[in-house]
């Protein structure tokens, strides 16, 4: 698979794994009880209302994940040639390093879920106690508002990462203050639904305060809007992420079949546009031996775009566009 052919095989599996995630909130939303969680914050109770919680094991999107490597590493096997040497083109996904990739992959990304949880849930509770409002509001904060055309939730902040929590947070103290110029720090939020600016500037321009059914409806559009990023950039990130690795193991498993008579190299390859991230511009063209990594200007160590088996952070593959490009030589013994 050249580059190109990468970013085609991710945008084309995107929307699925984009709406697998989405579901699974959705569906954590729905199952929640607002008495309970009510009840758990009148009685001070963070371990329960973390308990009421759970956002649950994403199985759509993590089986969207695995068909994503098992593509990746069948479609890069098909092409693999090399004068001389005879190579089976079927790509094991059940071999050792390939289970041992799933897995992996899956534990870290329902840890880091876990994580974003707990997080959000701790920075509304706090939030919550410091506004001095009760608990029915708080919990409501929590997992959403009933939206009365579709009888389903809304808004709330479970599925969303620690930073965008604290942006939907923000954004709230933001429209609550009457103040002009936190009212205008709101206006410049890219991710604010732009239907309720005209009600935001009329409060600006006569200094009327928002009622607090206008706040709620503005947060809660606001807070979906960054899920659906937060979704998308999930799907994006760990899509790339599988079908790279597919890549990289079907080298491997070539060379396995080989007898380790190829000589494998990789070159990394960015997009090549103005919204490649500053590190990636300078690891294009990149060329190392594939048991090497790719090493950034910050230090981090990848394997290839989107690996974190080395402790990459997340500023060098969320929503990365960039592609390995695999080669290989015969090596005469």
């Amino acid at each position: 698979m050249n580059a190109t052919e990468v970013i085609q095989a991710i945008d084309g599996m995107t929307p699925a794994a984009q709406q697998a995630y989405l579901s699974q909130i959705s569906d954590s939303i729905s199952a929640a009880t607002l008495a309970e969680v009510q009840r758990a914050i009148e009685q001070h109770d963070d371990n329960k209302v973390m308990a009421l919680l759970p956002v649950g094991l994403f199985a759509g999107f993590v089986e969207l994940l695995r068909s994503a490597f098992v593509r990746g590493g069948s479609t890069e096997l098909r092409d693999v040639r090399v004068v001389g040497l005879l190579i089976g083109r079927e790509f094991d996904a059940y071999d050792t390093d390939a289970a041992n990739f799933l897995r992996d992959q899956r534990t870290g990304f329902l840890a880091t879920a876990a994580a974003d949880r707990a997080s959000a849930i701790r920075a509304i509770l706090e939030a919550g106690r410091t506004r001095g409002q009760s608990a029915s509001t708080t919990a409501m904060d929590l997992i959403g508002r009933v939206n009365k055309q579709t009888g389903r939730r809304s808004g709330g902040v479970l599925g969303l990462s620690a930073p965008f929590t604290q942006a939907v947070i923000a954004a709230r103290a933001e429209l609550s203050s009457n103040d002009p110029a936190q009212l205008r720090k709101y206006l410049k939020r890219g991710r604010r639904d732009p239907i309720f600016d005209k009600a935001v500037r009329t409060a600006l321009e006569f200094g009327k305060r928002l009622t607090a059914d206008s706040i709620n409806t503005i947060v809660d559009r606001y807070s979906e809007r960054l899920l659906d990023t937060q979704a998308l950039n999930a799907a994006t990130t760990f899509l790339a992420q599988s079908i790279a690795e597919g890549r990289d193991q079907a080298w491997r498993q070539a060379n396995d079949r080989a007898d380790n008579r190829l000589l494998v190299t990789k070159t990394w390859n960015s997009k090549g546009d103005a919204h490649v991230r500053s590190t990636h511009v300078a690891l294009n063209k990149q060329k190392v031996q594939q048991d090497q990594p790719f090493v950034s200007p910050s230090g981090a160590r990848l394997m290839y775009p989107g690996d974190t088996s080395l402790g990459a952070p997340r500023d060098e593959i969320v929503n990365c566009r960039c592609a390995a490009e695999y080669s290989a030589t015969r090596i005469d013994r």
